[in-house]
């Protein structure tokens, strides 16, 4: 749905419309318009010259930019333009009744709005603007209840020899969740299994049952061979915060005191459990791990996998100074870099920088250049998947009726928050997450917290450049190019320097030719420890950024083949820790495959990790978004 594809459209209208009216009979079906006049060809004209004038911007090249086009992978863009087509088309419909004529007219509508891509646009940009729980839980969960797209969904997911429905953990304050149990085995096989992945769908805290997840939960259960239980809790707004989380843990509880009895196991062997949650059921699944911690008597789990996570409900625009600098490093996401402040795909080549047209500064600054920063959230302020109305749609309605809470310390809403005594117990955590997604900061920063917080001797400290106090201030003014501010922001380093011990996240991936070290670009390294680390399991946290994707790609498991890809990778994770197979390596990133141009003026790196996935660092998403490139690692 690009201006190319516009472009091609109106011209072959137009060529179609010239071929037909040169004709000297009518086509089929106007013929009885010929017996009375030429009508029918002026009629054809005139549609076509008002299609024309439409699309007349896309054929003369004057179209508005595209942003996602620009910053989206070319799979993940093409993706998110057949969900937005089924989006409108099924809240087209919606109000249809009987269910077999709207199910029939949902698909209907949805080819339409292929063709008609700004139709489509202009549909769902207004029904956001205003969404309800109705609007959220038909596109969500159209995957399930439409038929047709149901059996295309089949076609794609794994098949397993176990899928059943439980009942489980009922507690005094809630009531029993009905849990999906899948595994590829025999009934034999099954009862002697010793590994259980609990996870907790994500939904927006108010849709989408286990059934919407099932292709990569049956990959995960194919691949690591374990037990996948996915909890069905009890969603808002009808059961508000905390509910959801208290459901799931009494789920987790009574499969770890049952010692997995409760779903049909036997054996006295310990049964290991995996934590796993995607988008708000990352939330969730992090609540629940604070709900163990804060219980007495009660194993916690292996290891937990995040996969574009919500982790701070607090949404906003700008991002405090010390959020800066532990997002950046010494990179800089300056939106003064653009010749639009709210740009985040690559300017144009004859538009210039703001940075450009600054004339004077202030005579007096910080030390440490930290840029005024926007969050993710409103960085990709224009996600085809996840808007900032979706977002502060769903919090309140998960945070419902209750008083309204504190998001700066109440850590079962905004894990991120959390205090150190309990992230410092965090088991082994696994973190993915779209590089483009709006939640990108909320992973980066929970990393950051629980690995700061298992290694405090290490990062307590702040650099003395980073102290951005300034004892006076001054009205004077200097010229911006001699300034020392001027200075320090482009003097700063375009790759993160990897012997710095302050930048936090770590991968434990180790390829064949990790021990070739010269053959790893630093920018790469992730991070160097300064001495050889123990081999700590608990202290092992893996981040990992998928190039060129936003929120919810494992939802597009049927059209998006990289989607595959991450959840095969996702398997290989929750193996890793069912297994405790994890190490610590002293140079840990994320690639396994480097490309280097042999002749290049850029740093201009491609990476695939093992699994075919192509993933960026932390430090070189950040200075992608500063400087607003948008191919990976250029």
């Amino acid at each position: 749905p690009s201006a190319n594809v516009r472009r091609v459209q109106a011209l072959g209208t137009a060529l179609v419309t010239l071929l037909v009216t040169r004709r000297k009979k009518a086509p089929w079906g106007l013929g009885w318009l010929e017996r009375r006049s030429s009508l029918w060809k002026t009629l054809l004209g005139w549609w076509t010259l008002l299609y024309l004038l439409r699309h007349m911007d896309d054929v003369l090249g004057l179209h508005a930019p595209e942003p996602l086009r620009e910053y989206y992978s070319r799979s993940f863009y093409r993706a998110t333009w057949v969900f937005t087509a089924l989006d409108a088309g099924f809240w087209t419909a919606m109000s249809v009744r009987p269910k077999w004529l709207r199910d029939t007219l949902s698909l209907v509508f949805s080819a339409y709005y292929l063709v008609c891509t700004n139709r489509a646009v202009e549909k769902v940009r207004k029904v956001r603007a205003l969404v309800t729980i109705e609007h959220l839980r038909v596109s969500w969960n159209k995957g399930v209840e439409n038929p047709v797209l149901r059996f295309v969904r089949k076609l794609h997911q794994p098949q397993l020899g176990i899928v059943r429905n439980v009942m489980l953990g009922e507690s005094e304050s809630t009531e029993r969740a009905r849990c999906v149990v899948m595994f590829d085995g025999s009934e034999e096989e099954f009862r002697a299994c010793r590994m259980v992945v609990l996870d907790v769908p994500g939904g927006g805290f108010v849709s989408m049952a286990p059934e919407s997840h099932t292709e990569y939960l049956a990959a995960w259960a194919q691949r690591t061979k374990a037990i996948v239980v996915s909890v069905d809790y009890a969603k808002a707004p009808e059961y508000p915060f905390p509910y959801a989380i208290d459901q799931c843990f009494a789920v987790y509880r009574e499969l770890e005191l049952t010692n997995g009895q409760c779903i049909g196991l036997e054996g006295t062997e310990r049964v290991r459990f995996v934590l796993a949650g995607d988008s708000a059921g990352g939330n969730i699944a992090a609540g629940v791990q604070f709900r163990i911690l804060e219980s007495e008597g009660l194993r916690g789990p292996a290891g937990i996998v995040f996969v574009y996570g919500c982790f701070n409900v607090d949404v906003r625009a700008w991002m405090t100074r010390n959020e800066t600098r532990v997002l950046l490093g010494t990179e800089a996401r300056d939106h003064l870099h653009h010749a639009s402040p709210l740009a985040v795909a690559k300017p144009t080549r004859h538009a210039g920088s703001l940075d450009a047209r600054v004339r004077v500064v202030s005579g007096d600054q910080p030390s440490a250049y930290v840029p005024l920063t926007m969050t993710s959230s409103f960085t990709y302020f224009n996600d085809q998947v996840l808007t900032p109305e979706m977002m502060r749609a769903m919090v309140i309605m998960y945070v419902g009726p209750n008083a309204r809470p504190d998001f700066r310390t109440d850590y079962y809403l905004s894990p991120v928050v959390a205090p150190d005594h309990l992230l410092a117990r965090f088991p082994p955590t696994y973190f993915l997450c779209g590089e483009k997604d709006p939640m990108v900061d909320d992973t980066v920063l929970f990393a950051s917290r629980i690995r700061n917080a298992k290694q405090p001797n290490k990062d307590a400290a702040n650099d003395s450049n980073a102290q951005a106090d300034v004892s006076g201030r001054s009205d004077r003014y200097c010229a911006y190019r001699g300034s020392a501010l001027y200075r320090r922001r482009h003097s700063q380093p375009r790759v993160r320097n990897s012997s710095s011990k302050r930048f936090y996240i770590g991968s434990t991936d180790v390829s064949e030719d990790e021990d070739r070290a010269s053959n790893v670009p630093r920018a790469l390294r992730m991070t160097q420890f300064g001495e050889p680390q123990p081999q700590n399991s608990d202290a092992v946290i893996k981040v990992k950024l998928v190039a060129g994707m936003s929120h919810g790609f494992l939802q597009m498991y049927s059209l998006l083949p990289e989607a595959r890809k991450v959840a095969a990778m996702c398997g290989e994770w929750l193996d890793e820790l069912l297994h405790d197979a994890h190490s610590i390596s002293p140079y840990s990133r994320c690639a396994s495959e480097v490309r280097i141009p042999p002749s290049s003026d850029k740093l201009a790196i491609n990476v695939m990790d093992r699994y075919g996935v192509e993933i960026v660092s932390a430090a070189n998403m950040v200075r992608r978004r500063g400087h607003g490139l948008a191919d990976p690692l250029s």
